[in-house]
């Protein structure tokens, strides 16, 4: 009774009392909610790029050809793994169209891999196709290309095979031409004159013919 009376009163109090709880519950509940939210790990979007690495624009017929996948983004990628089938996606130039060709391998080149290949961010894995002896025996220019699980962007290298016939060929040895001189004009060069002997052609005096002597003349007169 005498609570009644005071609440009557003094209705402000109570008032007080209920905000003060109210407070209490709600910054209960914020300090939950905070302490969840530093718990869960929160996935932000992928930024950066994956680079094919094929060495070298030319490669012989039957010559072994390795690449590298580079992983530039923040990341982990993965590459599928198709063995006994080509580890990465090529094409072919055929009338100025890239046609897609396959080969397999034998299953002992491929023993136990797993059939996805992560790739750590800042991270690259390397590989060839030696064990893909008909992907190349064919002269001609080819692009292959990494296929990355859940992205977009598909990174590719090209590069030509050709014959020994060609390789030789491109390296036959070219006169270098002087620049601002004609090939087939000669090169004017000073000429430095030559010395030579001049032999002073020797005099040969005559000897005198004898004459008869005019007092003995006179005297057989």
């Amino acid at each position: 009774m005498n609570n009644e009376l005071e609440n009557i009163r003094h209705p402000y109090k109570m008032k007080l009392f209920w905000a003060a709880i109210y407070i209490l519950l709600f910054a209960g509940v914020i300090s939950v909610a905070v302490q969840a939210a530093d718990q869960i790990k929160t996935h932000t979007l992928p930024t950066g790029k994956a680079q094919l690495i094929i060495p070298y624009s030319k490669y012989l017929v039957g010559e072994k050809i390795h690449y590298t996948i580079k992983n530039d983004y923040n990341s982990t990628i993965y590459v599928t793994n198709s063995c006994p089938d080509e580890p990465l996606a090529v094409y072919r130039q055929e009338n100025n169209k890239w046609v897609r060709i396959h080969d397999k391998a034998s299953l002992r080149d491929c023993p136990d891999e797993q059939r996805q290949v992560s790739v750590d961010a800042g991270k690259s894995v390397s590989g060839s196709f030696a064990g893909w002896h008909n992907l190349f025996i064919k002269p001609g220019k080819y692009r292959v290309v990494a296929v990355i699980e859940h992205y977009d962007l598909l990174p590719y290298q090209e590069f030509e095979v050709i014959t020994p016939e060609v390789a030789a060929l491109n390296q036959q040895y070219v006169e270098p031409i002087i620049v601002g001189v004609p090939p087939t004009e000669p090169i004017n060069q000073p000429i430095t004159p030559t010395k030579t002997e001049t032999t002073t052609p020797t005099k040969t005096i005559p000897k005198p013919t004898s004459k008869p002597d005019r007092e003995e003349e006179s005297d057989n007169d």
